[in-house]
């Protein structure tokens, strides 16, 4: 007998509104590292030592302080709000006001945002946007 096993199940969840906005953040963290270093293994003929090098171009506080600047323009109103929310969460504020960290962390809970509201095409289109615009691309 073989045990059905999806990753991506979850329980039903509550109402968006009252899930902590860190919450976004921890998730959208998850999100972004796994899209990121599965697009970097690429035929998986690299190294792990290499991929772990590139990926500080893709998963860093730094990083998503970049791509903040980039995506900011194509956010909408409910992902700004989000964002808003988590640049002064107390997440966010872990490092005191590192405005870098502060972001990176707002950066990642749009992201958890839109997974847990399972807009995948919106998330994609983000995604892609930094992909399109980046190093990797090349």
């Amino acid at each position: 007998m073989f045990l059905k096993l999806n990753l991506f199940e979850t329980e039903p969840l509550a109402d968006l509104k009252e899930i902590p906005i860190d919450n976004f953040a921890f998730i959208g963290d998850a999100i972004i590292n796994l899209r990121f270093k599965l697009k970097l293994l690429g035929d998986g003929r690299f190294k792990t030592g290499n991929i772990f090098i590139k990926t500080k171009d893709y998963l860093s506080a730094k990083s998503h302080f970049t791509f903040v600047e980039m995506l900011m323009p194509e956010y909408n109103e409910e992902e700004i709000e989000v964002f808003k929310r988590a640049l002064n969460s107390k997440g966010a504020k872990k490092k005191g006001n590192d405005i870098e960290y502060r972001k990176s962390t707002a950066f990642e809970a749009v992201f958890g945002y839109l997974y847990l509201k399972k807009d995948y095409e919106r998330l994609n289109y983000l995604l892609e946007i930094i992909e399109k615009n980046t190093i990797y691309s090349e």
